[in-house]
């Protein structure tokens, strides 16, 4: 129970198929029927929920304008780089894969994988990697020089954008990345690191179990990071290989063009009969 809101976390292997299959996902206790997995309708429905809920009451109208303007901002620059732990194939065999497959029941866990890759690769396939890598870094240093010094985006008091961001950024952060463009470039901005930890620690300290839980499978990831780091430095290898064998060949076709040019030349002028190759016998003279 949290100072304000009532709730409790329920912990579940799959869900119904008439539901989205987005994580995670929120029952209002009068409307069981009706999942919600969108932030604006999970914040909506707090404010009509009667409980001693304050969201955004002390932002002026300006500031919410513009927490709507930076809510589409995300879901158009950042929401599609953030796919890159099921659209790039290393970050979704060492993380995602394995994260879901062993906390989703089987075969559940199948169905539910292959439905959100596919539909998540429908996405990515509108735009090009370089393209939205390039918008979602461009994303991020705008949220650094909103944030600047201030403790939360608004302010010095927490608002609904916050925890928006926040969605966005602490998977990015923390998740064990083999590639990790875009998380290498959260690191360097020092602010919205500053940002993560903070909210984390106010609002989000783990308890003993969850602290025992990372303590006991951080040796995992480190090895499954590590694995993928050396798949992913022969890979360079092998490109790097590759690439040189297809430099090489050029030259090496030019060369196999102009003699087998000049072979069909002579060829054609033998049998043409421009070049002609005449053969003398030498006669000795038998003197008498």
């Amino acid at each position: 129970m949290s100072k304000n809101l009532c709730f409790a976390i329920l912990k579940f292997s799959e869900l119904n198929l008439h539901f989205s299959g987005e994580y995670p996902i929120l029952f209002d206790k009068s409307n069981q029927s009706k999942a919600i997995t969108d932030f604006d309708r999970f914040v909506d429905m707090l404010r009509k929920s009667g409980q001693e809920v304050v969201i955004d009451a002390e932002l002026t109208p300006a500031e919410r304008s513009q927490i709507d303007a930076f809510s589409c901002f995300l879901k158009e620059f950042i929401y599609p780089a953030m796919h890159t732990f099921w659209g790039d194939d290393l970050n979704y065999s060492t993380v995602t894969h394995h994260w879901f497959s062993s906390r989703l029941s089987f075969p559940y866990n199948l169905y539910y994988l292959e439905k959100r890759r596919k539909r998540i690769q429908r996405l990515l396939s509108e735009k090009s990697v370089s393209s939205i890598m390039k918008d979602g870094l461009q994303a991020l240093n705008l949220l650094s020089s909103k944030l600047g010094d201030n403790k939360f985006f608004c302010g010095n008091k927490p608002s609904s954008l916050d925890a928006l961001v926040f969605g966005y950024l602490a998977p990015l952060l923390r998740l064990p990345l083999p590639n990790d463009r875009l998380q290498l470039h959260l690191r360097a901005c020092p602010n919205l690191v500053r940002f993560v930890e903070q909210v984390a620690s106010i609002y989000l300290p783990p308890s003993e179990e969850q602290l025992r839980l990372q303590k006991s499978e951080r040796k995992m990831w480190e090895t499954r990071l590590q694995k993928a780091e050396k798949l992913k430095e022969a890979e360079k290898v092998a490109t790097a290989e590759a690439t040189l064998v297809q430099e090489d060949l050029p030259l090496r076709d030019t060369i196999l063009f102009g003699l087998g040019a000049i072979t069909l030349s002579l060829l054609f002028a033998l049998h043409s009969g421009i070049i002609q190759v005449v053969v003398e016998d030498d006669e000795q003279t038998i003197p008498e």
